[in-house]
């Protein structure tokens, strides 16, 4: 979407200056689920005086994001070549009236094809608010035009690396919750991994659930956040 395209580095750095501007102070707790656990990650090592705790909820894993290429699915850690990842963009975000005709019309169609969907099983589960709030943002072309990052497989890959170091969240309070239902070998492979980030890291099963656990088994959720805030407090 031009040069400055919506990276993992711009989206932290915009949550942070949200946190900001909203007069929240840290310490904070996150709870990352899917790929949120990703960025979750990439925060704590950005921000590491400002995170004092974290869940994991079936956190996706830096070398497990794929995308369809070419005809077939592609690990996009192993597209990463090494080029520089652009600065932080601070000013003069991307707006929708900036795409080009083509491209919106693309997104529009993209969108529509999406919004029915956006509230099927598990999320007809969540409170009407809740359900009415994911339905209008996947019929906005900015929820899908901010998708757009082609320098991904390079900060993934740069991630990957930093986590390979020993407990780089060193002592930080981690639960990392993952599903019991529809997990592969990898899957679960990368979720007992994701323990050893911290040491006061522990993994919890969600046994009933795939991965939606904060949808199916809101309570496993829920405890894990009390205990990581209690850890946090001491």
């Amino acid at each position: 979407m031009g040069p400055h395209p919506r990276t993992l580095r711009q989206i932290v750095w915009e949550l942070h200056t949200l946190l900001g501007k909203a007069g929240i102070r840290p310490v904070y707790v996150f709870v990352g689920h899917s790929y949120g656990g990703i960025l979750a990650r990439l925060y704590a090592l950005t921000y590491p005086s400002e995170v004092g705790g974290m869940v994991l909820v079936d956190s996706g894993a830096e070398k497990g994001v794929a995308v369809f290429k070419n005809g077939q699915m592609v690990r996009l850690v192993e597209t990463a070549t090494g080029r520089p990842i652009p600065p932080i963009k601070t000013s003069n975000p991307l707006r929708e009236s900036d795409l080009p005709e083509n491209i919106r019309i693309q997104i529009e169609t993209a969108a529509q094809q999406m919004a029915p969907h956006a509230t099927e099983s598990p999320y007809n589960k969540l409170p009407a608010d809740a359900q009415r709030m994911r339905r209008w943002s996947f019929s906005q072309v900015k929820h899908w035009a901010t998708n757009d990052n082609p320098f991904e497989g390079e900060e993934l890959a740069a991630l990957a690396a930093e986590l390979r170091k020993p407990y780089p969240l060193g002592n930080l309070p981690l639960v990392v919750i993952s599903r019991g239902l529809d997990a592969d070998e990898e899957h679960n492979r990368n979720q007992s991994a994701l323990v050893g980030l911290s040491r006061h890291g522990r993994q919890v099963i969600a046994k009933h659930s795939v991965h939606e656990i904060m949808i199916t088994e809101p309570d496993v959720v829920v405890q894990a956040i009390r205990e990581v805030l209690s850890d946090t407090r001491k």
